[in-house]
Parts: C-alpha cells; sequence; structure tokens
C-alpha cells in the first residue's frame, strides 16, 4: 500500500514556496550543467534573504525597499510591485509608510503563494507523488557513504530523524533541510514580508481580495522534474552550502534594504546567466509570462493591486518593471 507523506507536509510546502522555480516535465541537457548555480541562487533567495538582518537601532538606518506604482492608460488600473524576502525576523519591521500606504491603497493583495489555503490533504498527495522514492529505494543508496554519515547528522541536529528522510526523493530533503536551517538560525515565515501582508488582507476592519499567481503543484513539479543526478547535486550542494556563508548572500540583503535594484540585478545574473540561457529562461521568463498575464487581466478590470512576488521577478530587462514599461503603462518608483 501507498502512504501518503506523514512528515509537516506544511512546513515542506511553505519552504518550497516562492522559490522561483517553474515546472520543468523534462530537463533540456543545457540545464543540467546549471544545476549548481541554480542551488546556490535558490538557497540564497530561501535561506540567506534571511539571514542575520539585526534589529533596527540607530547604527542600522531604516529599510526602503523599491516599491514600483504602475498606472494603466486609461488611469482606472493600479498595481504597486514590491520584492518579497520569503522568511525573516522583525528586525524587518517597521516597514516604511510609502510601502503601508501603497497596502492601504490597494483592494487586491497579489502572491505568488497563499499557504493558508493549501488543502492539507492535496499537499499530502503532491508530495508523495513528487516527493517520494520508488518502493525499496532508499536515499543513502545513491550518497558516498562520508557524505551520507554527514546528512544523517545534519538531519538529526535539525530535528528530521535521517529514517524518515531517506525515502523520500534528493530534492525533497533539501528543502527540508534548508527550511529547518532557516528556523535553527531563529528565521521564521511569520515574519516574512508576503506573511505580513496576507495577516493584513484577512484583518476583518480591513480585508482585501487574495490573488494567487501561482500553484503548489506546479512548484513541486519543477522539482520531480529534474533528473536524479542532478537532485543528488542538488542534495549534495546544499550540503556544502550549509556550512558556508558566502559574502554574496549578504550583499542580497543589503541590496534589498537599500533598493538597489542594481545590485539585485547583477547577483540575478551572476546565478542564472542572462536572459539568454535556458535556465533563466526557465525560471523567470516563463513565470513572468504567466504573472503578466494574470496581472494585466486585473488592471484592465480597474482593479487596485498590491503585489508581493520575489525579486528576481522585478529587476532586469526581463522582470516585471521592465515589462509593463514596454507595454506603456507609466512605471514610477515611489521610493
Amino acid at each position: 500500500m501507498h502512504h501518503t507523506l506523514s512528515f509537516k507536509d506544511s512546513d515542506a510546502a511553505r519552504a518550497c514556496s516562492g522559490t522561483g522555480l517553474w515546472p520543468l516535465p523534462q530537463v533540456h541537457p543545457e540545464l543540467e550543467s546549471c544545476v549548481r548555480l541554480l542551488v546556490r541562487l535558490w538557497y540564497a533567495l530561501l535561506l540567506v534573504l534571511c539571514s542575520p538582518i539585526l534589529p533596527a537601532s540607530a547604527e542600522m538606518a531604516p529599510s526602503t525597499p523599491a516599491l514600483w506604482q504602475v498606472d494603466s492608460r486609461d488611469g482606472q488600473g493600479r498595481l504597486y510591485l514590491l520584492g518579497s524576502i520569503h522568511f525573516g525576523n522583525p528586525g524587518l519591521y517597521p516597514l516604511p509608510s510609502y510601502v503601508n500606504q501603497a497596502f492601504k491603497d490597494s483592494e487586491v493583495l497579489a502572491v505568488e503563494l497563499d499557504p493558508q489555503r493549501l488543502d492539507p490533504a492535496e499537499v499530502s498527495l503532491v508530495l508523495t507523488n513528487y516527493g517520494r522514492l520508488p518502493t525499496g529505494q532508499l536515499l543513502k543508496d545513491y550518497l558516498p557513504e562520508s557524505d551520507w554519515h554527514k546528512l544523517q547528522a545534519l538531519l538529526n541536529a535539525s530535528g528530521l530523524p535521517a529514517e524518515t528522510m531517506q525515502r523520500l526523493k534528493p530534492w525533497l530533503v533539501a528543502v527540508q533541510l534548508t527550511a529547518a536551517q532557516v528556523r535553527r538560525a531563529g528565521f521564521s515565515e511569520g515574519y516574512g514580508i508576503d506573511r505580513h501582508f496576507l495577516t493584513l488582507a484577512r484583518h476583518p476592519e480591513a480585508p482585501k481580495q487574495i490573488l494567487e499567481l501561482e500553484s503548489f503543484r506546479q512548484q513541486m513539479a519543477m522539482f520531480d522534474g529534474l533528473s536524479h543526478r542532478a537532485q543528488v547535486e542538488f542534495l549534495l550542494q546544499s550540503l556544502e552550502d550549509s556550512e558556508l556563508a558566502p559574502r554574496t548572500l549578504d550583499q542580497l540583503i543589503k541590496a534589498w534594504r537599500k533598493g538597489d535594484q542594481q545590485a539585485l540585478e547583477g547577483l540575478v545574473a551572476e546565478a542564472f546567466g542572462t536572459d539568454t540561457t535556458p535556465l533563466y529562461d526557465r525560471v523567470f521568463v516563463r513565470r513572468n509570462d504567466l504573472m503578466q498575464e494574470r496581472l494585466l487581466a486585473e488592471l484592465r478590470r480597474g482593479e487596485r493591486l498590491f503585489v508581493v512576488v520575489g525579486a528576481g521577478h522585478v529587476v532586469g530587462d526581463d522582470g516585471l518593471v521592465a515589462r509593463f514599461r514596454a507595454l506603456g503603462y507609466t512605471v514610477q518608483r515611489l521610493q
């Protein structure tokens, strides 16, 4: 009998959401050579955008993240576009007044994924279909002995039983491990920028409609679409990076807090390449195509939206800001 997964499915769902990934039913050969870069930026976006951010003090200037206002040609529809950090701590708050005012001015909150809408039964089914190794296979069979011992120790230290984890596919173990490390470092999705605004959108005194731009199944299908070899590389790279504190990660945080779009764009390009590479196309261009389509439909209806998506979707020549400008919308930065 094939059982569904028994570990914290909701944790895995949240850990995977918003990672900047899109379904890959089959992996193009050129993508295989880019897996290491994918892992490093995914790790950065999930974990290091949440690496230690000290509480606001006299020594730390208030954050001034980039916020964009996009107005339709007829003057009816409007959206505000803010890059997101998915995990955080109290030091991220309070947000500047221009961000809070834009949210107050909006009728709809658009996010990549709303965790509260996830059906636990569906999550369990999706993770079973996409995240479990075939019967009779164990994770340790695919890893060098030394790496398996290292992984066992790290999993157990993170509160993830190795015996349970070894029945899962490498990509899912990597995701679970990274999420656990984020929490061990004192960060929580409860302090993430998207979660912050989801909570505000559900406030009974000023509720807002919530629009999801992606689905949990789509994001899980992307991971499962990686070849087994690529998944093992994903896990091994996660193990290696778990012991590192790359300077790039600190640069990402500083760039977001300063609203430095040029620095953010450079960091994304360094990890993923440009819009001419297959990896960038899969991770950003195709997802931006669909996000743009959804958001345009709302603008044409005259809606006023506050959009919170990963920063990688905002910057660059193929980012949402550039796309709306190219379509003739009025785009201005509010900070």
